[in-house]
Parts: structure tokens; sequence; C-alpha cells
């Protein structure tokens, strides 16, 4: 009646695709880190409860970001996240406890979309932007 259990993805662009051609191709698509899927269609993930799908042909570049973290009394601890971007623009910041989880997803992506450019690319100001 209301809608209620029917996936739905938001875009780039904050458009809704709600059609089940999306549904289905999600559905069919693995898991991979327990956030993200590559379906045929699009890279799907899920970022605080919303689930959101990304179209192949919108990523200009994508690139492996480590991070450290340095806990009280306790050896350092590294995370990956995978960084999409489009227009300059650093619009998914996707992270991985395991490397190889993320190093999966960039061979992915050269295989489906090789014009996709690979690698972190300073900004022309030379300030680099932050993800809060």
């Amino acid at each position: 009646m209301f809608g209620f259990g029917k996936l739905k993805f938001k875009g780039p662009d904050k458009s809704v695709l709600r059609d089940e051609e999306h549904i289905a191709d999600y559905q069919a698509s693995p898991e991979i880190g327990k956030r993200l899927r590559l379906g045929k269609l699009c890279l799907y993930y899920r970022d605080l409860g919303v689930k959101y799908y990304v179209p192949y042909e919108y990523i200009e570049r994508a690139f492996i970001r480590i991070s450290e973290c340095h806990p009280d009394d306790s050896p350092a601890y590294f995370y990956y996240r995978l960084i999409l971007v489009h227009g300059e623009k650093e619009f998914a910041n996707l992270i991985f406890n395991e490397e190889e989880d993320a190093d999966l997803v960039l061979e992915r992506l050269k295989e489906i979309r090789p014009e996709i450019k690979f690698g972190y690319v300073p900004p022309a100001d030379g300030k680099r932007r932050h993800f809060m």
C-alpha cells in the first residue's frame, strides 16, 4: 500500500529509480565488502541505510585511498576507501575493511568500463579535499 519493502535507489543526480529492471539487476549481483554490488547496468552501494545507483558512464576516475588508525595502546590498522570521481569532484567514498575487496572492485571496473581513469590526481589548486 505504502511501498514499504520495495527497493529504490538514489542516483548521483538525486533522481530515484524503482523499476523492476534495476531491482532485478541489484538482486542478481553478488555483494562485495557488505555494501557494494557491481551489476550489469550500474554500480550499487549502500550508505547510511540509503541504496545508491551509479551508471558506469558517470564514473570518470576511481582510486583507492588508504587510511590508517592508531587506537590507544594497540597496533595501527588500515582501512581502504574506494573513491569515485565525476567532474573532478569525489562523489563516493566507499570504505572496505579488506584490501582485496577494494582491489577487486577496481579490477572489475577496468573490465566493465575501460574508459574510466584510475589513480589519484591532485587538484589543480593544490588543496586536498577532505570528506567529513
